[in-house]
């Protein structure tokens, strides 16, 4: 197999120094035109590609950021990657993306990886683990290394960093306070995130809002895992007089919308339902599912921008 083309190989070729070559192709203002011109020509034919390794031992940038996601199952996640990507892009920067797959050993394993000098700066959602353990020492690292981080969606006040979420207390309290207009008395609250920040924020949101609205009957609803959604969310739908559902995440509105029906009950007529995250599958359902929408897109945008800014400045 034939070697990458070096610095060396296209210096050869010109009978030019190997510092010569180097600084024509980092656009050096010490090199004629004419000089950058053939040398850049000379590394196009030779599809010379840069050392990304050694050109950030010399400049200690590697142009590379760090992502530590949940998962990218669901919609609101993939969105934001997405954003992120396409933001980095326009910046010539790389991502790593790492997966906790809502663990706090896969998220330590990830924060180790990148802790080693191979990115500038990473942006971080929690696992659902690291935050029902409520253990961040992992992540205390941050600070001691003085790497550049941005949390986001689901965040810990335990790290001094840069956050960036949407204000979900205020959102299920506006999504509460609609449905209550509507005509709904008996208004529910089913959460498969309710160990995550962004899980508490909407219950409390949805709890304080009942308050304020002097209605007693309030019903949250827990659910450690979809496998068990089905069979919990049937036994209240049979013996609590449900008229409306918000639910914490977009895949559990979508289950909920399918089982809800399939006991014999119309929506929205008998039963309204309101669930987070916006994306394509909402538009699909049938009904199609209203959503309180977390703005994926400028979230992952923001996120990326911030950190840039630590990085740069």
């Amino acid at each position: 197999m034939r070697n990458q083309t070096t610095l060396k190989d296209i210096a050869n070729v010109l009978n030019v120094s190997i510092s010569t070559v180097s600084k024509a192709l980092n656009g050096s203002h010490e090199i004629s035109e004419q000089t950058k011109s053939n040398i850049l020509k000379i590394a196009k034919s030779l599809n010379y590609v840069p050392n990304d390794s050694a050109r950030s031992l010399k400049s200690s940038a590697t142009k590379r950021i760090g992502v530590i996601l949940p998962n990218i199952e669901s919609d609101f996640f993939a969105k934001v990657i997405r954003a992120i990507e396409n933001e980095a892009a326009k910046k010539n920067y790389k991502i790593i993306i790492c997966l906790s797959n809502d663990t706090i050993k896969k998220e330590v394993e990830g924060v180790s990886i990148l802790l080693n000098g191979s990115v500038d700066g990473i942006i971080i959602s929690l696992s659902q683990e690291t935050q029902d353990l409520q253990q961040y020492k992992h992540l205390k690292s941050f600070n001691k290394k003085k790497l550049p981080v941005v949390m986001f969606d689901r965040v810990c006040n335990e790290i001094d960093c840069d956050k960036i979420t949407i204000n979900d207390f205020k959102a299920t309290c506006e999504a509460t306070k609609y449905l209550y207009s509507t005509g709904c008395k008996n208004i529910a609250f089913l959460s498969t995130i309710y160990q995550t920040s962004v899980g508490k924020l909407r219950k409390d949101g949805y709890l304080k809002t009942l308050e304020k609205l002097n209605i007693k009957n309030s019903l949250v609803i827990e659910i450690p895992s979809y496998n068990n959604l089905n069979t919990i969310l049937i036994k209240h739908l049979k013996k609590d007089n449900i008229d409306a559902l918000i639910t914490a995440d977009q895949l559990s509105a979508i289950c909920s919308l399918k089982i809800i029906q399939e006991q014999g009950f119309s929506i929205p007529k008998d039963i309204s339902v309101i669930g987070f995250t916006d994306g394509l599958i909402p538009n699909y359902t049938i009904p199609s599912l209203s959503i309180i929408s977390q703005n994926e897109e400028k979230m992952g945008k923001r996120a990326f921008e911030t950190l840039i800014n630590r990085i740069e400045t």
